[in-house]
């Protein structure tokens, strides 16, 4: 029944060390692969970070910039920029934010671009191409995304203010860590997920998804069936059609496909 299953990564398929069990999910994707089953990175950061994490292991498709940019094996299936003036009435309105806004991001085609007053907050981890700018407007490049991260916990509220005011440009989230990612309006993982079905000629009822936060809530509510880490905030699990019995420092998403699977991968 299930041909594709897609997962979240931090907090999700990785542990807290950023972390997976290479060795037990590699004999899961031969298994999977034998079964024509197809394993998809779905994640709010930008292609070359997923590739690079994963990149021990096969698999099959990444949408990345939660649902912005998709490739499945060499194939490009979508992108989506946002424009150039929407990004710059978002810039004008974050700095209203005041000493809230710890730092943002230009996530573009050709590299992740930070002003250089906020290099020293920049998560280095997740950012290795990025290229420093005196003013941020000056970018001469097609973006996938901006990204925010807050000093404070207002994520909720901020997403919901930037919603608002930039209602039918664009779509804000919360991706975890005190961070938001606004990308273009009707962008989300499950669009990606959508995408990617029609690209492999599947329904969105045979995707199996995993997520914990609120970057996953609509692939989780549209797949098939769709898992909400143990640990995942509350309207992640009340969008989700279930929850796994291990969380993400237990393997949760390796034991769960186990499970529905009938594999014994340990």
């Amino acid at each position: 029944m299930f041909k594709l299953i897609a997962t979240d990564i931090d907090g999700t398929f990785f542990d807290d060390n950023h972390e997976y069990n290479h060795d037990r999910f590699n004999r899961q994707l031969k298994l999977l692969h034998d079964q024509n089953v197809k394993f998809a990175i779905a994640s709010g950061n930008y292609l070359g970070h997923l590739q690079r994490v994963v990149q021990f292991s096969p698999v099959d498709a990444f949408v990345s910039e939660n649902g912005a940019h998709i490739l499945a094996g060499e194939d490009e299936v979508f992108a989506s920029y946002l424009k150039t003036d929407t990004i710059n009435e978002i810039i004008d309105n974050l700095f209203s934010l005041g000493n809230n806004l710890q730092s943002f991001i230009l996530s573009g085609e050709k590299a992740t671009y930070v002003d250089e007053k906020f290099e020293p907050f920049l998560n280095k981890y997740y950012i290795h191409n990025y290229q420093l700018t005196k003013d941020i407007k000056d970018v001469n490049d097609d973006v996938f995304k901006v990204n925010l991260s807050l000093n404070d916990d207002k994520l909720d509220e901020v997403t919901q203010s930037l919603n608002d005011k930039f209602a039918g440009e664009i779509h804000a989230t919360a991706s975890g860590f005190g961070s938001i990612d606004i990308i273009s309006t009707g962008i989300n993982k499950a669009f990606g997920l959508r995408k990617l079905a029609d690209f492999y000629n599947i329904g969105l009822d045979q995707i199996v998804s995993f997520g914990d936060n609120s970057n996953d809530d609509e692939m989780l509510a549209e797949t098939g069936l769709g898992f909400a880490m143990k640990d995942a905030k509350n309207s992640t699990q009340s969008a989700a059609d279930q929850v796994t019995e291990f969380d993400n420092n237990n393997e949760g998403v390796l034991e769960t496909i186990d499970a529905i699977f009938g594999f014994d991968t340990k």
